[in-house]
């Protein structure tokens, strides 16, 4: 397949690869990373314009400027980072709260079936975690 792509075009490609393997390898340790994901970035990396990407001579793998990597770190997986932790926190505190409200476990409750139910725990929390970010968050010693 040949695809041809203005600079600016392949910058976003490199941008949307290099999120794409984060998120599939990120949170493994190296002997769990997706093998595949690996040697297709190194596929696209190796057909970058010179002076675009690195190529280290030991191992002839090609690799990103840490700053740039740095750069769409700060750019995008911060925020998506941040987005996704309070979207867990409070669907799952939700979810909790629900089950007991039943006395049923978590894992009982599901999040399509009880979405109605779950709307309003989750706002609850949604509006105390904006306000107060999790300083007001405890551990109850009844546990």
């Amino acid at each position: 397949m040949n695809i041809e792509l203005s600079p600016e075009e392949y910058a976003k490609l490199l941008e949307l690869i290099y999120l794409g393997e984060w998120v599939i390898n990120a949170h493994h340790d190296t002997e769990f990373q997706d093998e595949a994901a690996s040697i297709v970035i190194q596929r696209v990396l190796a057909a970058a314009p010179p002076g675009t990407i690195s190529k280290d001579e030991e191992t002839g793998e090609y690799y990103l400027d840490s700053e740039w990597v740095e750069g769409v770190y700060d750019k995008y997986i911060l925020d998506y980072d941040d987005h996704v932790f309070w979207d867990e926190l409070t669907e799952r505190l939700a979810q909790r709260d629900l089950a007991r409200q039943r006395g049923v476990g978590a894992d009982e409750i599901n999040r399509d079936d009880d979405l109605l139910e779950l709307r309003p725990i989750e706002e609850r929390y949604r509006e105390e975690l904006e306000e107060n970010g999790i300083d007001r968050l405890e551990i109850s010693s009844e546990y």
